[in-house]
């Protein structure tokens, strides 16, 4: 079984609290489990497609990745670098 397997079925709140309780910040595959589990819970189940067959970099990928951050409390924090970084280019 493999490590996607695995955490495919982990909850979204037993990932939440493992990001909080240990301080960090989800990765890039946890947030793309989680992403695939709100398009199952939203449009999946209505349109029968997987999450596996959304075009990444579409308009449909992107609303899920970035609700996933959100729920995760990860979308905040990279809003927040990313102007912090704007400002610093700015002032320069």
């Amino acid at each position: 079984m493999s490590l996607t397997q695995v955490d495919y079925h982990k909850s979204f709140h037993k990932l939440f609290i493992e990001c909080l309780s240990q301080q960090r910040r989800p990765t890039e595959e946890e947030i793309d489990l989680i992403a695939g589990e709100i398009w199952r819970s939203s449009h999946g189940c209505v349109t029968g497609q997987p999450w596996t067959d959304v075009p990444r970099g579409s308009d449909a990928h992107r609303q899920m990745i970035n609700a996933a951050r959100a729920a995760l409390g990860a979308h905040a924090k990279q809003l927040c670098a990313s102007n912090d970084e704007q400002n610093l280019m700015t002032a320069a």
